[in-house]
């Protein structure tokens, strides 16, 4: 049996702070891969991005997700853009469920009003068509990677862990 969650979706989802509840409530470790990246870089992802690019960051993902996916039992929660590299999905899927939490534009645009700024990705006076577009652009790649979908909307955190917690032990019980 596969003994990961895996999160992915689009930032402002709540993939970290979901994850971390999940992962409290059945005792599993809790990584969010963006953390880990700040971490061993000693830097913020908004720096990494302004000092080497997008492509050296995808490549620290990439790196990361080559250590974290072995884990057991833990809720990994990735960066919105872990699904560009098939390779990612690819490692998360051998040890780990991958959940999709979605959400609209509209709503993800709302989340992200007041920390836009900290996304290198919409650090632009236009972010707002810019979630709408990355997120049409990517929406392809997320469903492709989902074992489950779960619509985050306007639920309650406790709404979203027990909805996943409910797919992750039906999933458990195959």
């Amino acid at each position: 049996m596969k003994s990961n969650i895996i999160l992915v979706g689009f930032m402002g989802t709540g993939k970290t702070t979901n994850g971390r509840r999940v992962a409290k409530q059945i005792g599993y470790e809790f990584v969010d891969t963006d953390l880990l990246i700040e971490k061993r870089e000693q830097r913020t992802i908004p720096q990494i991005f302004d000092q080497n690019g997008e492509k050296h960051f995808r490549n620290l993902e990439h790196n990361t997700i080559q250590r974290v996916h072995r884990y057991k039992k833990a809720v990994i929660s990735t960066g919105g853009g872990t699904i560009l590299n098939p390779k990612n999905i690819e490692l998360l899927k051998k040890h780990g469920v991958v959940f999709l939490l979605e959400n609209t534009p509209e709503n993800l645009i709302y989340r992200l009003e007041n920390a836009y700024i900290k996304r290198p990705l919409l650090m632009r006076e236009n972010w707002k068509s810019i979630v709408s577009n990355m997120i049409e652009q990517r929406r392809p790649l997320y469903e492709g990677a989902a074992d489950y979908r779960i619509y985050v909307g306007q639920k309650a955190h406790e709404e979203v862990v027990e909805e996943i917690l409910y797919y992750w032990e039906l999933e458990r019980r195959k």
